[in-house]
């Protein structure tokens, strides 16, 4: 019988139910996360990689922001000043609407994204070098399907 054959040890972490074993998985993902993008050369939080990935991909308002992450604007504020002290971002008027502020990466910004980006995408490699690709392709169409679902009761 193969490693992945055995039947998990009765009281491990394998034998939880589904929605326990999620939590669970989603909690050591996400301290894994943390610590890789606080050993970066600019260390980075969570949230502040999602907001440099998220202004990069064109989402330059403090309300797309706020929207996309379901915070609200004194929180989302608060970060942005924070990676606006730190170099990464700029906040400028829009020339359409002079009451309107626009944030954009910097280059510094740019590199620590960039950079944080490859680190978690080596993380994802090594993590499921181990399945085949027909594994990997149907655990993420699972993976979108319940990104999906809790997003939209989130929007609800």
């Amino acid at each position: 019988m193969s490693e992945q054959e055995r039947p998990a040890a009765p009281g491990s972490p394998a034998a939880q139910p589904l929605g326990e074993m999620m939590l669970s998985f989603a909690g050591r993902l996400t301290r894994l996360q943390t610590e890789i993008l606080a050993g970066l050369d600019v260390p980075l939080t969570i949230r502040q990689y999602r907001i440099l990935t998220r202004v990069d991909a064109g989402h330059t308002s403090l309300s797309a922001l706020c929207r996309l992450a379901h915070r609200n604007p004194p929180a989302m504020s608060e970060s942005v000043n924070k990676l606006v002290k730190q170099g990464l971002l700029t906040r400028e008027t829009e020339a359409a609407d002079r009451r309107t502020m626009a944030l954009a990466l910097t280059a510094a910004g740019r590199v620590a994204q960039e950079t944080g980006r490859l680190a978690l995408e080596k993380f994802s490699a090594e993590l499921t070098a181990g399945l085949n690709e027909q594994i990997r392709a149907d655990l993420l169409t699972v993976m979108q399907r319940l990104y999906t679902e809790t997003e939209s009761r989130l929007d609800e």
